[in-house]
């Protein structure tokens, strides 16, 4: 029995490592993703495509995985 909660603690704790780990990659691309969005408005100022497409990507980003709206539609209560 105690071998088991070790086992499901073990799998939670790495769980909680991807998540963080995740979280951490995600951040730093849309410190990324910013930076190059405020470049592009700086120096192309008539181009206002490039910057609606990098606001949809971290858009996309933020969802995915800091407002988790993948979980609503999951079946699963215990995927991701």
């Amino acid at each position: 029995m105690e071998a088991q909660n070790n086992n499901e603690l073990n799998e939670l704790n790495a769980k909680k490592k991807a998540a963080y780990g995740t979280g951490i990659v995600v951040f730093i691309l849309l410190i990324a993703l910013t930076i190059g969005e405020y470049f592009v408005g700086s120096i192309a100022i008539g181009w206002s495509w490039p910057l609606w497409l990098i606001a949809l990507i971290k858009a996309a980003f933020i969802l995915r995985d800091y407002m988790h709206v993948n979980r609503l539609f999951s079946w699963n209560e215990e995927s991701e």
